[in-house]
């Protein structure tokens, strides 16, 4: 079906006396809704600007109802590591694993996995990165992995089976994406995976392989758990970490692991989507009366 022409659109309700069509479209939708979405809206002319709304507002409640996150380890969602570690580097690439128990991962069990987020030790003075900082290539593997005490120096020995990449490309900081001034300190800008993984449960392993930084010189301190604390501190029993210089590397050595808050989505289940429709559909018959 072809598209309307602006005229078309101003017959229709879209359009204001003055050609103005973001004006009718609601603030929460204005930002969200383009190309083929902006598309498809002329198909219901009954839906005025109030309708809009209530439909945007059940999908954003269903939404943000789905959204959640988990700190690993869980002990410190609220409270300080205790001690740091500085991930990345403007003069060397590097590698960083990490082995999680399934015990730490329970509340993610059944759920997609889109991304992480770290933050700055509690001993940080300023904000980082002082400018925007960027890494030509930053790629992530997550996959089942072996228990934290019996991870080795050995990469892809840590995974069961070959993991699964999640994301590639290159990727940004922007300044001041990490705050410092508390203790522990907000968590940062997330690194968003390209694509969701669905953690079915067990021991995982995740592993980034990233680019020397360019932006900021001074590396980030994120807040961390110090290897040669375990395994009193759950370093060897919980979780694991290990870190190479060189992203090429077939081995690497214990490195402190990052506190790290994992972003997740539930997998929508067939009754919330048969809700999720019925709202919207709601709204669209209260039109027709």
């Amino acid at each position: 079906m072809e598209m309307p022409t602006g005229s078309e659109y101003q017959d229709k309700g879209f359009l204001n006396r003055t050609g103005n069509l973001a004006s009718r479209i609601p603030t929460e939708m204005r930002y969200h809704t383009h190309g083929p979405a902006l598309r498809e809206l002329w198909f219901f002319p009954q839906f005025e600007e109030e309708d809009l709304k209530r439909s945007t507002l059940v999908l954003c409640l269903a939404a943000s109802s789905m959204a959640m996150a988990d700190v690993v380890p869980n002990h410190l969602a609220a409270v300080e590591g205790d001690s740091a570690f500085a991930l990345t580097s403007a003069s060397t690439n590097r590698k960083y694993q990490m082995t999680i128990a399934a015990s730490q991962m329970a509340t993610m069990s059944g759920k997609f996995l889109t991304g992480m987020r770290f933050r700055l030790n509690g001993t940080a003075t300023a904000n980082w990165p002082s400018v925007d900082t960027s890494y030509s290539y930053w790629e992530v593997y997550i996959g089942a992995g072996v228990a934290p005490g019996a991870m080795g120096s050995t990469f892809a020995t840590n995974f069961l089976g070959t993991p699964t990449q999640v994301r590639s490309g290159g990727h940004t900081f922007f300044a001041g994406a990490f705050t410092a001034g508390s203790s522990p300190n907000a968590f940062g800008q997330a690194l968003v995976f390209d694509s969701n993984y669905l953690y079915t449960g067990g021991d995982l392993a995740v592993e980034m392989r990233f680019s020397t930084q360019s932006g900021a010189t001074n590396q980030p301190s994120f807040d961390a758990v110090a290897a040669s604390g375990g395994p009193a501190n759950g370093w060897g029993v919980d979780f694991s970490a290990r870190w190479t210089s060189n992203p090429t590397s077939a081995t690497g050595s214990n490195a402190n692991f990052l506190v790290t808050d994992f972003m997740a989505t539930a997998v929508p289940e067939p009754a919330t989507m048969i809700a999720l429709g019925l709202g919207v559909a709601a709204v669209a018959r209260r039109r027709r009366k």
